[in-house]
């Protein structure tokens, strides 16, 4: 038993070293991760890293370990552990090495690239050679010296039947705790590499990042896991047309307005739901007084199916992937100027509260620019829970005692929990019966609605400076009907100093214009926001939101939908009711609306394409002008081992 444990103990610092070893070393020979370790407090993050670091550790050792056992019980004769051993050591040093040079020239690490990179190895490997010759040379030095350790390692046989107990315990703990490291505890969902972005900050992150373990995630997940572009490559014409009506202007981000922001996440809340919206139902009466006189417009619409997706709709002001989301994704490492980021960089402190646990989104909102990120097992949550975490009473507390302790100013954004599940704590509460999903999804947002009452009301009461609140939802559940029906969200926003008018605006909205229009009323400007400023008199609408392959543009009262994938599909045509809740379908022959589908080809097909190639931050300018206005957009490498 003592011979097994020693070895397995070999296994383990023989493969953290070459993890941590050949990280470090590919790590300083890039001159742009070298220039950000040099950085005051980044030095940190390879100490971060380190629990990614032992997750690929202690999986690969257990493979070891596994192959040393299965060759002392049926024969000795072939040299499995030193096969296996020697795979896991090149496997940690040849990822490493690998995900280093596509790092180098493309500026972001592996993810999926894996599987969209197929039939170019050949010039993969030779740009490599040719272009990286010391990256090369150093990977083999490494392997080299690795064979060498493998061969040299002395692997003593040890008798099986020693202790039936003491083998059980061993191989408990052998593979209980490799699981619990590559999970990353049981306190919250397993870890993705993408979890590399809770340390706070994306420059940070990169020098975190454990390539073993993510290359290793992503060839598990498969292709399939990978967002893809469904439109079809811009024309030069598209850039065209879209900058006639985004108008582009230069940034505006210095001497901004100082003031609190809080950005409420409704979770899965539906304008169908809602009286103010012109519903039947009266499932938020608290939300529909408060809308009366605050800042909204006619209908507002998610391009989201999930919380990430309607973050980085809200937070972005970009579209989504048409059929996927940004988060969880290849998409996720790429460099993005979002409103967080932008308010961090400013002054402001960055902080997203919800109450479940924190896993993917949690990372998101940091990779995002929130600086810190808090979920249901952080300490000082309190309160019924449903079968995802806290209810949005509890959420609201922490989210209140954490906003207490902040420096003025701060942006909060918080994402709430009740109507994530159908779970009340009362039978009373559910004051719609619960013979269907409906009633019970309006029962718990009656719940939730008291929540929220309770919370703005002690907003009101504690703000000292100047305050914006907003509240929208980041996505709705299977509400009834297609189309616009299951789109429609509420929104509202009012400032405590009266700085925001109680104006009702008869537009279409979409998420993407939630933050332009915080940063007009910040006194700045964005050119990179896709959407607009719901302040601005000339707003003139273009929302947009996607379902599966299907597009959907929307102009004042009419809506055209097209299918992105299939672009020689007809399109189909629609009239809009005055909430924009549901729709008429009518012929496509008038001449505004081939100028719709026109504008919305246009976008869909430049932002896309901006959003897979990494440049977001150059909409809506040609090529390269964005980047010159931009003081810190991120280095672009040569781009030539980028796979699409």
């Amino acid at each position: 038993m003592k011979t097994l444990i020693s070895q397995t103990l070999k296994f383990l610092f023989l493969i953290f070293a070459a993890v941590v070893l050949s990280k470090l070393i590919f790590t300083l020979l890039n001159p742009n991760l070298r220039a950000l370790l040099s950085t005051e407090g980044n030095a940190a993050s390879l100490l971060w890293g380190l629990k990614l670091d032992l997750s690929a550790t202690a999986a690969l050792s257990l493979l070891a370990t596994l192959a040393y056992f299965a060759e002392n019980f049926w024969s000795r004769r072939f040299p499995l552990t030193r096969i296996v051993l020697l795979a896991c050591l090149f496997w940690a040093v040849g990822s490493t090495a690998v995900d280093a040079i596509y790092t180098q020239d493309v500026g972001r690490h592996i993810t999926f690239e894996l599987f969209t990179g197929a039939d170019m190895e050949g010039g993969l490997i030779g740009t490599a050679l040719s272009d990286y010759p010391a990256h090369s040379a150093i990977a083999l030095l490494l392997l080299a010296v690795s064979a060498i350790l493998c061969k040299r390692l002395a692997l003593p046989g040890f008798s099986i039947h020693s202790s039936y107990a003491g083998l059980a315990l061993f191989w408990v703990a052998s593979i209980g705790l490799p699981v619990t490291a590559v999970r990353g505890g049981w306190m919250d969902v397993p870890q993705t590499p993408m979890s590399v972005y809770n340390i706070g900050s994306p420059e940070q992150a990169k020098l975190a990042w454990n390539a073993p373990y993510a290359m290793t995630y992503y060839l598990r997940k498969g292709s399939r896991k990978a967002a893809r572009q469904l439109s079809a490559a811009p024309r030069e014409e598209d850039l065209q047309r879209v900058r006639q009506w985004a108008a582009p202007r230069a940034p505006a981000l210095d001497g901004l307005k100082h003031a609190n922001i809080i950005l409420v996440l409704l979770e899965s809340w539906t304008a169908a739901d809602l009286h103010s919206y012109a519903a039947e139902a009266d499932a938020a009466p608290f939300f529909d007084s408060l809308r009366a006189g605050s800042f909204s417009t006619s209908s507002m619409y998610a391009d989201a199916q999930r919380t990430v997706e309607g973050m980085f709709s809200v937070f972005c002001s970009f579209p989504n992937p048409i059929g996927t989301g940004v988060a969880g994704t290849q998409l996720q490492t790429l460099p993005y100027r979002c409103l967080p980021r932008l308010l961090q960089e400013a002054g402001w402190q960055t902080h997203f509260v919800q109450g479940s646990g924190k896993g993917i989104v949690g990372a998101f909102a940091q990779s995002l620019g929130f600086e810190h990120s808090y979920g249901k097992s952080d300490p000082g949550f309190e309160g019924p829970t449903n079968h995802w975490g806290y209810m949005d009473d509890g959420v609201y507390a922490f989210a209140q005692r954490t906003m207490q302790a902040l420096p003025f100013p701060f942006f909060m954004a918080i994402n709430t929990n009740s109507t994530h599940d159908t779970f009340l704590p009362d039978e009373a509460d559910y004051i719609y019966g619960k013979e269907s999903p409906v009633a019970i999804r309006r029962a718990v947002t009656r719940h939730a609605d008291g929540a929220l009452e309770r919370f703005i009301k002690a907003v009101r009461e504690a703000a000292k400076e100047p305050t914006l609140v907003v509240l929208v939802a980041d996505h709705t559940k299977t509400a009834d009907g297609p189309g616009t029906t299951g789109k429609a969200i509420p929104f509202l926003m009012f400032s405590t100093d009266g700085s925001l008018p109680a104006q009702h605006r008869h537009v279409n909205a979409s998420q993407r214009d939630i933050a332009p229009t915080i940063m007009e009323w910040l006194g700045g400007y964005v050119p990179w926001f896709t959407g607009k400023s719901l302040l601005n008199g000339g707003y003139d609408g273009k929302a947009s939101f996607s379902q599966g392959s299907i597009v959907n543009w929307l102009e004042k009262d009419r809506m055209i939908s097209f299918d992105s994938a299939n672009e020689a599909a007809p399109a189909q045509c629609f009239n809009l009711d005055d909430a924009g809740l549901s729709q008429t379908r009518t012929a496509c022959d008038a001449p505004d609306f081939r100028a719709m589908l026109e504008d919305a080809l246009a976008y869909t097909r430049y932002t896309q394409d901006l959003l897979f190639s990494g440049k977001t931050a150059q909409y809506p300018f040609a090529p390269g002008e964005a980047l010159r206005s931009d003081p810190v957009a991120p280095p672009v490498g040569s781009n030539r081992l980028a796979v699409r």
